[in-house]
């Protein structure tokens, strides 16, 4: 019942903003009732994965509720964008897909990762879920981006074109968005050398090579923009890597010890 209410107001929330946003007007954020939807859909989110994972601990947490708590900060993200009247779309698409993540919590059994988890592993997990969080919105706005440039193109934009924010607003947001995932993905990689004790013994060899491997795609991206002024396509291809080599590095590696080895990290 409790999931239920949860993905009942994402999806209100989801109707809403696309409301706000074909109605125009630009109205407050506090007047806007997708604020309140949206913030009611996210502490009830917040509520029932805590509920869910505090018998075991964040530490302890399988596939589906790592998931969840991604979509925790997706959908902070969500209501974030949904201040600036301009970003309600966005604000849609990012409430929408967090509603899609928060729908498994709680549905696949856990699999303790190690047998005595500290501060440090908890600390890594909030800050990868944080880096993966940004980086997914990230990449919605790389979709946005790229159907935006298609149709200015055309002879014939569509009418949805005016609800988004300008290309050049849009590509700084991409970018203060890969820069704060950037700063959370390094900060994870130094908590987790932390808790490391044997790479190969904790099954986590291939995962911090895949999350190093992000870590440095990211970094030629924003050295790139700074450097050399990348932007389009270029920019949009080494953003879809990225996310592509964290996501194996932590769901991918997930899935294979806990779903196909029924292993774990401790």
């Amino acid at each position: 019942m409790r999931g239920f209410i949860v993905i009942l107001l994402y999806l209100a929330a989801v109707a809403a903003a696309l409301h706000a946003a074909r109605r125009g007007g630009g109205l407050p954020a506090w007047r806007e009732p997708a604020l309140f939807i949206a913030g009611s859909a996210w502490i009830a989110h917040a509520l029932w994965l805590a509920a869910v994972i505090q018998p075991i601990g964040l530490a302890a947490m399988g596939l589906a509720d790592s998931a969840s708590l991604l979509g925790l900060v997706i959908g902070a993200g969500g209501l974030l964008a949904l201040v600036s009247p301009r970003y309600r779309v966005v604000a849609a698409i990012v409430l929408g897909l967090a509603a899609l993540l928060a729908a498994g919590t709680g549905s696949i059994p856990d699999q303790r990762e190690i047998t005595a988890p500290g501060w440090p592993l908890a600390t890594h997990v909030v800050l990868a879920m944080g880096a993966a969080g940004m980086f997914a919105i990230a990449l919605v706005l790389v979709v946005l981006l790229a159907a935006q440039n298609s149709q200015l193109r055309s002879k014939r934009p569509a009418n949805w074109l005016g609800s988004l924010p300008p290309v050049e607003s849009l590509e700084h947001a991409l970018f203060s968005v890969i820069g704060t995932g950037m700063a959370a993905l390094t900060m994870a990689i130094l908590a987790g050398l932390l808790f490391v004790t044997d790479l190969f013994q904790q099954h986590l060899a291939h995962k911090a090579i895949l999350a190093l491997t992000a870590w440095v795609i990211f970094a030629v991206l924003l050295i790139g923009r700074w450097r050399f002024g990348w932007r389009g396509r270029k920019a949009a291809a080494y953003t879809i890597a990225g996310f592509v080599v964290l996501t194996l590095a932590y769901f991918g590696s997930k899935f294979v010890l806990e779903i196909l080895l029924g292993r774990h990290w401790g």
